[in-house]
């Protein structure tokens, strides 16, 4: 299984928040050498990088440049599940900065396309917008180190993933619009 790196919040605003486009600055080129016509329909892992450290530096200031852009995004409110998962983080609100701050593997998706068009709120216009669907937030973020681009994901550390991927599915019934929760348990 290949992985992405990102800084924080974005992992985050993909596992539980609903963002459906990864934006990078690569040309065609680089998206072809990092591998991205080949993993195109396949799982891959979502990293969130090490933890910026609080205080005046560029990667805090970054990672609060990012919580203000998600939380624009959202409209101040956010959705359902990862206002549960933040408030069972932190005692000082949904928006507490620290609360975001998860490392290590924290969601699966498929790449489903790439494009330099999206209508996505979170498309960044004139980046490579790589389209997101099937995401599944891991319950328990699995820790390893990440890298630049594309990388391989340890057996050990997939094994895991995996394992947290098919208990969610299992748990959690697909969402559908037109069906109750008494029709998914067949009640």
């Amino acid at each position: 299984m290949k992985a992405l790196t990102l800084r924080h919040p974005w992992g985050f605003a993909i596992g539980w928040a609903g963002k459906d486009i990864e934006n990078r600055d690569w040309d065609d080129r680089v998206a072809d050498l990092m591998g991205l016509p080949q993993i195109i329909g396949e799982p891959v892992a979502i990293h969130s990088g090490s933890c910026p450290k609080r205080g005046r530096n560029q990667g805090w200031r970054e990672f609060i440049a990012g919580l203000k852009a998600m939380r624009a995004n959202l409209g101040g409110e956010l959705p359902g599940s990862a206002a549960q998962f933040l408030a069972s983080r932190s005692p000082e609100g949904p928006f507490a900065p620290e609360a975001f701050l998860v490392s290590g593997i924290v969601a699966v998706a498929v790449i489903s396309g790439t494009t330099r068009a999206s209508r996505s709120s979170w498309a960044v216009p004139g980046q490579l917008h790589l389209m997101l669907s099937q995401v599944v937030a891991l319950p328990e973020p699995v820790e390893c180190r990440g890298a630049q681009g594309f990388w391989e994901v340890p057996e050990v550390v997939e094994r895991e993933v995996r394992r947290q991927v098919e208990q969610v599915q299992v748990t959690r019934p697909p969402i559908a619009a037109e069906r109750t929760g008494a029709d998914w348990l067949g009640l």
